[in-house]
């Protein structure tokens, strides 16, 4: 046995959701020239995990790239790694869907390339100390987390090799450490310096050290198709490993396993990787924690107090963006309600509605992608359309914010509102089309805003650098564009401002509020044959507000009152949030005053009565209409965020402001929206 060995994980994954423009690229420029390159170099022996998205989009787009895996695994070149198939981060949902969608992904390998997963792939090595009594009676011995993992149970650096037993409720699991140097040298680096790295260890009969990282890096991220295949990099590496299989064994995890006896029982706390962890905190602490690392590396300490240094865990991001808490609150919701009416397709839907992509945002654009979190909320809605028949009024606590919210679904619509918040709406749902118009992302504040100018393509050697080392920028001027939001992009809550504010004030988040929204007490709501009916109160400085919702079935319409009693002078404003997808897409447009509006189009109107939002991809249109006539600002909702490729500025949604003069006393104001759909359903 060589001295040093090299258990070696490729992860492969694109989101539910995600373009199929995107699918192809990445399975034509990466995932089969990765297999192709490497198919000739029986040495070169692996661990491989594709996503369950990317196998049901390979079998039905590129069967040829199974046939070319099936051959690998046959030859034992390859050994495939399992996990939760549509890739959910398996401590944050329901554990009857994390078993299912393992068992799901064991299935589907052993029914199409006959081998049964004994490992598997965590989604962002997002670890809980509960797993290992989940996955252990489902068949699975071992799985990869990163160093950061071993280093948080303060296991020195130079300990952190080969693999570990962990257990819980005397149910055993291997655990083997991916260490970040290796993931920053492949394939970013000279193949020499792997070896230099072995090399750097305390002299051993045998030293392991894993890798495992993103497959994506081998072709699809910025600059590492050309360096990897067209500036021979995998051919180096290849050779590299052919001209010293004295030196260096690559192998899969499994027969690692099988070889080598474990380095000792361990503990580990929950984490990921440590860039995630440092994502999941909100700005301020994130830059704070970022200056004390490189305070640290700075004296020279940062190694000896690294393993006591943490940032986040990933359910941070769910205080970080009130939009990923809703989705994710949306989406155990869904899967109680099946717990109760179980239902085979449903239950297929839920589990394609928790992939993690789009619950969270760090180096991808995650949250921030309007097309993932929409697929989300689509196969969320289809789950919920199978089960459900009847119109039905419910009062929890579904955000789990300690107030209760006021949820009303029928056959046709869901409409959630946030009594304590102005009486907003925080979620609004046309069924036949199954979409989520308010499903709108406010504008976050970000840690990395502060480098918006910055942008680093390549080092001086021509060499790529890894994404997690650099920080690119897509479009000139964004920083005209980091603009705030005070309050998250809910729907349907009145605002006093005050006189003179125009729309330019509320797109860059300047007015002046008299009065924030009002914190109303439910006084009563009863269901009616043909919908139901929301009563609220709110008193307070000088104001008293009744607000009334009432909800009608068929046709579905939704007529919401306010009665005003205040004695100040100002504006009334009520602010609706619709997501259009594209701003630049024909299909999808406002309707005033008979002329076509673009989602993306600044304007402002006066006097005017009604307007419609129509979208005909997806085969919906609303009416908005009052008795009274008032002023419209519109604005998109663009927020500037990361994506793989760089910083750039991303719609949203589009932002309708309506608006009336307020001079003091008594005034009542009723808006009535109308829907109609497509009975063909989305178009493309």
């Amino acid at each position: 046995m060589p001295p040093y060995l090299l258990p070696f994980a490729i992860h492969n994954h694109q989101p539910v959701g995600n373009f199929e423009s995107v699918f192809a690229r990445a399975v034509d420029n990466c995932y089969r020239p990765f297999l192709e390159g490497v198919l000739h170099a029986p040495y070169f022996r692996f661990s491989l995990h594709f996503s369950g998205p990317l196998w049901e989009w390979m079998e039905a787009k590129r069967p040829e790239v199974l046939v070319l895996v099936k051959e690998m695994v046959d030859r034992e070149q390859v050994e495939l790694l399992g996990g939760g198939f549509y890739e959910p981060l398996l401590p944050y949902i329901p554990e009857r869907d994390a078993v299912g969608q393992i068992l799901l992904m064991s299935d589907y390998l052993e029914e199409h390339f006959l081998r049964r997963p004994k490992g598997i792939w965590l989604a962002e090595r997002v670890w809980d100390p509960s797993l290992p009594r989940l996955l252990r009676p489902l068949g699975i011995e071992y799985t990869l987390l990163d160093d950061a993992h071993f280093l948080n149970a303060c296991l020195p650096s130079e300990q952190i090799k080969g693999y570990f037993v962990t257990e819980r409720e005397g149910e055993p699991l291997a655990v083997f450490p991916i260490r970040q140097e290796l993931r920053y040298l492949i394939p970013f680096r000279e193949p020499k310096e792997v070896l230099d790295l072995f090399r750097s260890f305390p002299p051993s009969e045998c030293l392991c050290l894993a890798y495992g990282d993103d497959g994506e890096k081998f072709g699809v991220w910025p600059g590492t198709r050309e360096w990897v295949y067209v500036k021979g990099w995998l051919r180096r590496f290849l050779r590299f490993l052919e001209e010293r299989q004295d030196l260096i064994e690559v192998m899969p995890l499994g027969d690692c396993l099988e070889r080598l006896a474990p380095e000792g029982r361990l503990y580990l706390p929950p984490a990921s990787y440590e860039e995630l962890t440092e994502w999941a905190l909100m700005p301020d602490d994130q830059k704070t924690f970022s200056q004390f690392v490189e305070e640290l590396k700075g004296k020279g300490l940062w190694q000896r107090y690294r393993p006591f240094l943490r940032g986040g865990s990933w359910d941070g991001f769910l205080r970080k963006y009130e939009e990923a808490n809703l989705m994710h609150k949306k989406m155990i919701q869904v899967s109680r309600h099946l717990e109760r009416s179980p239902h085979r397709e449903a239950m297929r839907e839920l589990w394609r509605g928790q992939c993690n992509c789009a619950y969270w945002h760090g180096l991808f654009g995650g949250i921030y992608m309007n097309h993932l979190r929409h697929a989300v909320y689509r196969h969320l809605l289809v789950a919920e359309s199978l089960l459900q028949h009847e119109s039905e009024v419910r009062v929890e606590d579904i955000d789990c914010d300690g107030y209760e919210e006021w949820l009303y679904s029928s056959p046709l619509y869901n409409l959630y509102v946030k009594p304590h918040y102005g009486g907003a709406v925080f979620e609004l749902d046309l069924l036949p089309p199954k979409v989520n118009l308010t499903s709108v992302v406010a504008r976050h504040k970000e840690a990395y805003h502060e480098k918006i100018a910055a942008s680093v393509p390549v080092d001086e050697g021509g060499q790529v650098k890894s994404i997690h080392e650099t920080f690119r920028v897509k479009e000139e001027g964004l920083f005209r564009h980091l603009l705030y939001d005070r309050f998250p992009r809910f729907s349907f809550f009145e605002r006093l401002l005050r006189k003179g504010t125009g729309w330019e004030e509320m797109w860059k988040q300047t007015f002046v509020a008299l009065h924030e929204p009002f914190h109303y007490l439910i006084s009563g709501w009863e269901k009616e044959e043909d919908g139901a009916e929301l009563r609220m109160v709110a008193e307070g400085e000088g104001c008293r507000a009744q607000k009334v919702y009432r909800f009608r079935d068929d046709p579905p319409q939704i007529k919401i009152n306010l009665l005003l009693r205040a004695s100040l002078s100002a504006l009334l404003s009520w602010e609706i949030n619709f997501n259009l997808l594209s701003p630049e897409d024909p299909r999808r447009y406002l309707l005033i005053r008979g002329e076509r509006i673009a989602a993306g189009h600044f304007g402002e109107w006066e006097r005017i009565g009604s307007l419609s939002v129509v979208d005909e991809a997806e085969g919906w249109r609303g009416m908005i209409s009052s008795a009274e006539p008032f002023s419209l600002w519109l604005y998109p909702v663009e927020t500037v965020n990361l994506t793989e490729e760089g910083a750039r500025k991303t719609y949203q949604g589009s932002c309708l402001t309506l608006v009336r003069e307020f001079g003091g006393g008594e005034m009542e104001w009723s808006l009535t929206l109308r829907f109609s759909f497509n009975k063909k359903g989305p178009a493309g």
